[in-house]
């Protein structure tokens, strides 16, 4: 009777040792992407401190930005980069797509994560303008690594901006793949969820976060939604959509505020 309730003991104790080795951890990550027009809100009025507010009351752990001025004169000469992360007591990466009214033109990302590596990849021109893709590899958590993109694909329309877009969205990929880490790509697409580069990315296992019926980010002359958020999960990584919202705020710029909370499950 001994002999058999020690082994019983010990098959117990191999059990949970077993099932506490393979226990799942998780990490919660809140994203924001932002188009916020350089500052010049819809009333034509320029005050970066608007979109500062709003990104530091989201207090997102990454952020993808777009339409950013780096000391242009349109802008007031402000490295806006560098405004918006000191307002929000996080990181900034400025990248260029051009030079622009004696200072710079392009997008950028705030992050309170520990960033492993930058790469401003050239993306196809766009028909009127040069794009890039913030692209970096970032520890979530001890040890979690993932890569996060930002993007502000061409904006024309007609078949020269859907080309456009594709190529650009075919680019990203490559060199994504390139880095083989699960991936987090969020920001201004120009395209609707149907197009042809959502669907793209959607055969290259990207997944899309679901807005619901609230789903119309663009708030210009013509409403739609193309500030989105695409996920892709790796073998030893997956990513839970837990919410997504567009934040009202018809003043400040011509697209709505993008927030993602995500799970990661590692």
């Amino acid at each position: 009777m001994k002999k058999l309730a020690y082994k019983t003991i010990l098959f117990s104790c191999l059990v949970c040792n077993f099932v506490a080795c393979n226990q799942s951890k998780t990490i919660d990550l809140k994203i924001m992407s932002y188009n916020i027009r350089h500052g010049i809100g819809m009333d034509t009025i320029l005050d970066l401190s608007r979109s500062a507010e709003i990104i530091k009351a989201v207090s997102p752990d990454l952020c993808g930005l777009q339409e950013i001025d780096n000391y242009c004169s349109r802008s007031e000469r402000v490295g806006q980069t560098e405004f918006l992360a000191k307002y929000s007591s996080m990181r900034g990466t400025f990248g260029k797509f051009m030079n622009y009214q004696g200072g710079e033109y392009g997008m950028a990302t705030l992050t309170s994560k520990r960033l492993l590596s930058t790469k401003l990849l050239s993306l196809p021109d766009g028909k009127y303008e040069p794009r890039i893709s913030i692209v970096h590899t970032v520890e979530v958590g001890e040890g979690t690594i993932i890569s996060f993109a930002n993007v502000h694909f061409d904006w024309i329309e007609g078949e020269d901006g859907i080309a456009s877009r594709l190529s650009q969205a075919i680019t990203l990929v490559g060199y994504l793949d390139s880095l083989d880490f699960p991936v987090v790509i969020i920001g201004d697409f120009n395209c609707m969820p149907d197009s042809p580069t959502m669907k793209y990315f959607n055969h290259q296992g990207f997944e899309f976060a679901d807005k619901g019926s609230d789903n119309l980010s663009f708030q210009g002359d013509k409403h739609g939604e193309i500030d989105h958020l695409i996920i892709r999960n790796s073998k030893n990584l997956h990513f839970n959509v837990k919410s997504v919202y567009l934040l009202d705020h018809p003043i400040v710029s011509d697209h709505r505020p993008l927030v993602v909370d995500l799970e990661v499950v590692y």
